[in-house]
């Protein structure tokens, strides 16, 4: 349940917080600056983000804020729901911005974080919608309601206006851009067409800031321009990394 090396959390939806750091003058370095071709208020270097040309180096904390509980956005195949009592996620922008806070938004539609299915519906897990996290149009038309809603909130909080949100996740734990090892270089056109998807959903509902997604482990290398151009890459990739439990010898994490 990580992204950005655990420095992106993740939602089903869920925000993640990052408090703002001190931030030092952006230097000239040999390493250039990236955007996402949308704005220049968000970029980054090798070394980190910066935001308005100011350098940030994140410190994150990471809030599910339905495990306190709140309602589900989708109780089935006909409702989304972001308005309607606790359903209402705008409190939470606010409350970050107010507080002095930086948010990363994973809205899905799968994040993992230890939840049932990931965050997804358990009607979403039938069999009726395909196999899911592909391009199959059953799971397509199931996930559209909800991510075009929560990237339309989303979009009216962003660092482009003022706002706090950074960045913005589309999936989560999800290396399957190559069929097989990533070094046969063998492309999932499944996949691919699934995250173009999803890509053009948040671009179309407002979401102007960097998208990113994270690999399961160090050794997918999926999404990134670093290190493929097969289609489907992010803005920014980032890999599913937990330096301390993987030296242990009996961590599920030791690669």
């Amino acid at each position: 349940m990580a992204g950005l090396s655990r420095l992106i959390a993740g939602i089903w939806i869920f925000l993640s917080f990052l408090a703002l750091p001190a931030t030092v003058k952006a230097e000239a370095t040999q390493w250039p600056l990236h955007d996402d071709g949308f704005n220049k208020v968000v970029q980054w270097d090798h070394y980190s983000f910066q935001i308005n040309e100011q350098r940030i180096f994140i410190f994150s904390g990471e809030f599910h804020y339905w495990r306190i509980p709140l309602g589900y956005h989708a109780p089935n195949n006909q409702t989304v729901d972001f308005s309607t009592g606790a359903r209402d996620i705008t409190p939470v922008f606010e409350l970050a911005k107010e507080l002095g806070l930086y948010i990363i938004v994973r809205p899905g539609p799968y994040v993992n974080a230890e939840a049932s299915a990931g965050g997804l519906p358990l009607w979403l897990t039938t069999g009726e919608y395909g196999t899911l996290r592909n391009n199959d149009t059953r799971y397509t038309e199931a996930w559209k309601p909800y991510f075009t809603e929560i990237s339309t909130i989303t979009s009216k909080y962003q660092v482009t206006d003022g706002e706090n949100t950074l960045v913005y996740q589309i999936e989560n734990e999800y290396g399957n851009q190559w069929i097989g090892s990533a070094s046969d270089r063998v492309p999932n056109e499944t996949a691919i067409a699934y995250m173009v998807l999803l890509e053009a959903s948040a671009r179309a509902n407002g979401i102007k800031v960097p998208l990113t997604a994270n690999d399961p482990n160090m050794n997918f290398h999926s999404w990134g321009s670093d290190w493929s151009n097969e289609g489907g890459n992010v803005d920014i990739a980032g890999v599913d990394s937990y330096p301390s439990a993987s030296s242990h010898p009996f961590s599920p994490y030791a690669f």
